[in-house]
């Protein structure tokens, strides 16, 4: 019997599609997050865009180490092209 404490515990598929999923998410919750503080008058709603823009580069900073880590590419998520922080609200 193999001494798998020695071994490393590689993520499953299911696992790194989770991680990939929540970075695409969080991407783009980054993108949302700053597009809405660009706009957003009301101050409860603009300190909790805050609080959600901050929460989403935390998970994103958690995330590429967890990739970095396991010797995975990062996923292409969204980026500050993906949003025209001068368009109109709607």
């Amino acid at each position: 019997m193999p001494n798998l404490d020695n071994q490393k515990n590689r993520l499953t598929s299911s696992e790194i599609t989770s991680l990939w999923a929540q970075y695409i998410q969080d991407t783009m919750s980054v993108c949302i997050s700053e597009y809405v503080l660009a706009k957003v008058k009301d101050s409860e709603v603009y300190s909790l865009f805050e609080f959600t823009l901050e929460l989403a580069e935390k998970h994103l900073h958690v995330l590429r180490d967890i990739f970095k880590a396991e010797k995975l590419d990062l996923p292409i998520g969204f980026t500050d092209k993906g949003v025209n922080l001068d368009a109109p609200p709607f």
